[in-house]
């Protein structure tokens, strides 16, 4: 039990907060196909996005962030961690994916927008 509960403590190093954030990506080793969709949290060291591909772990996408009452996107590289499924509604058109992403580049002061974001949200 106690080996079980190990495994489940946080591996962040950053604080995430739960938003719904705009995201536009790309991946890298595929013809240039911009994909809107939506982080589900944001970190200074990474993101979750909900994605409607089956993106694999250590993929890389080029990301185009939209923090709300932010005129210009952060832009930044992230490769995939961690990808779990799940279904809304019917199998065949519900599938959908959580894609944990962290930050490879990211500019300093783009990291500490994002980090400045999170605990205006929070305090």
């Amino acid at each position: 039990m106690e080996g079980e509960l190990k495994m489940q403590e946080e591996r962040r190093r950053f604080v995430r907060l739960s938003a719904l954030v705009d995201i536009v990506y790309d991946k890298r080793d595929s013809l240039k196909h911009k994909k809107l969709t939506l982080a589900k949290n944001i970190g200074r060291g990474g993101i979750c996005l909900i994605v409607y591909e089956e993106l694999k772990k250590s993929d890389l996408l080029d990301l185009k962030i939209y923090l709300p009452e932010s005129k210009t996107p952060i832009n930044a590289v992230g490769r995939v961690v961690w990808v779990k499924e799940f279904i809304i509604g019917d199998i065949s058109t519900g599938r959908r994916f959580d894609a944990g992403i962290e930050f490879i580049e990211i500019d300093k002061e783009d990291a500490k927008i994002i980090e400045k974001y999170i605990f205006s949200v929070i305090l």
